[in-house]
């Protein structure tokens, strides 16, 4: 649907091309209830949070209901050191939402080059691993900790050297608007079921009785 058709089916639901019964909501205002729906949408898709009670990439429908916001970034010759001993900082994408799959480039030895995962770990995993002989980054162990706002910092041995740092992720969604024709991206088939949840969510602000017959409806459509 473009953001014109899923305005229209908005106010179709909302009882309002023939209907007086319902507050006459503005553009912006639709906007909103559905920039919110979006969001939510994601969250729920995204950690399983939802009545099939799955989260990314546990079944196909959840593949097929986020796919449109994967994307991969690559950071290159990366030379900022971070606070941690033997550690790089990266900056992750404007748009970053949430990682998917990590990877860096990495050299040791005698100029030997190997891609190698990255593994998220705690502060407080760190803390218990970082001397540890049977779990410290290795060459074939990459730590990623959290730092700051849209920074990473990736953790690796001695004697090992990262080259490049490879990123897949979910990124945010398009903030959607009628004024600016900016239509959603996600996935086509998402959008109806958007537009039934900003419907509810426009049902519950006005405390319309409708509200919870369409809640219930919209989970057997999920």
């Amino acid at each position: 649907m473009t953001i014109t058709n899923m305005h229209n089916e908005f106010k179709l639901l909302m009882d309002k091309a023939d209907s007086a019964g319902s507050p006459n909501f503005l553009s912006t205002e639709i906007d909103m209830f559905l920039n919110a729906a979006i969001e939510r949408f994601v969250a729920k898709r995204a950690f399983g949070n939802n009545p099939r009670r799955t989260g990314f990439e546990e079944d196909q429908k959840r593949r097929d209901d986020l796919r449109n916001l994967i994307t991969t970034a690559s950071s290159f010759n990366l030379t900022t050191e971070g606070p941690k001993p033997n550690s790089l900082l990266v900056n992750l994408p404007d748009d970053y939402r949430h990682a998917i799959n990590e990877e860096t480039q990495i050299v040791y030895g005698n100029n030997i080059s190997k891609r190698v995962g990255v593994k998220p770990i705690t502060h407080d995993r760190y803390n218990k691993i970082v001397d540890d002989p049977f779990n410290k980054p290795n060459k074939t162990n990459i730590y990623r900790l959290d730092s700051g706002e849209n920074t990473v910092e990736l953790i690796y041995a001695e004697g090992t050297s990262i080259l490049n740092y490879y990123l897949r992720y979910l990124k945010n969604p398009a903030i959607v608007s009628k004024t600016n024709s900016t239509d959603c991206d996600l996935a086509g088939h998402t959008h109806r079921e958007i537009v039934r949840m900003a419907v509810v969510e426009a049902l519950e602000n006005i405390e319309d009785p409708r509200y919870q017959s369409s809640k219930i409806e919209l989970n057997e459509i999920e």
